[in-house]
């Protein structure tokens, strides 16, 4: 049985992006496939946003990583909301910054230890040390977290312009043909009618 798109874990589906060459491939395939992956939206916004600032220290705190027996004991979908806690807020003003440690440990021994890792980069805002990810892809992926940055956007190479040229024409290539096969179909079957 094939995993659904919303039971795929964050550090899974950015190693999916990560493998794909072009931005404009890994924009199309999070619009396409994980258009409403809501921790998936919520990594990368606490990650390239410069207006969220953590309420936690930098670095990984120390939490219990061994993986238990069977299925994982949480999701991320079930600590998204708990998301606002871990960065400067209202909800977070209203909490000690050991409350604020304490849950966001409980969260972090409750995924799995790859999902813990993958969320403490994306605190410290450093998601790009492991996965291949840019703020760009991340913005024109999901328009509508409006991701804030101050540094100007990266210019793209002459390579990464060339492979995005590549990646459209493949695209549009197999779409004709997709086309081109159903017209010879509603063609068998206008002459099939023709005969009755």
């Amino acid at each position: 049985m094939a995993i659904l798109p919303r039971d795929m874990q964050v550090h899974e589906i950015l190693t999916e992006v990560s493998q794909l060459k072009s931005e404009q491939a890994k924009v199309n395939l999070l619009r396409e496939k994980y258009p409403d992956h809501v921790p998936l939206q919520r990594v990368l916004k606490m990650n390239f946003c410069d207006t969220i600032v953590s309420a936690l220290p930098e670095g990984t705190p120390p939490f219990n990583r061994e993986k238990v027996d069977g299925p994982n004991v949480a999701s991320l979908w079930a600590y998204a909301k708990n998301f606002a806690y871990f960065v400067r807020s209202a909800q977070s003003a209203k909490l000690k910054p050991l409350q604020i440690e304490k849950i966001f440990i409980e969260m972090l021994e409750a995924v799995d230890p790859e999902e813990a890792d993958m969320i403490c980069l994306a605190k410290d805002k450093n998601l790009e040390s492991k996965w291949n990810v840019s703020v760009d892809v991340a913005k024109a992926a999901f328009p509508n977290l409006n991701i804030v940055t101050t540094t100007p956007p990266r210019v793209k190479t002459a390579e990464e312009l060339e492979q995005e040229k590549q990646d459209q024409i493949a695209s549009l290539k197999a779409r004709a043909k997709d086309l081109q096969d159903r017209a010879k179909e509603l063609l068998a079957e206008a002459k099939e009618l023709e005969k009755a």
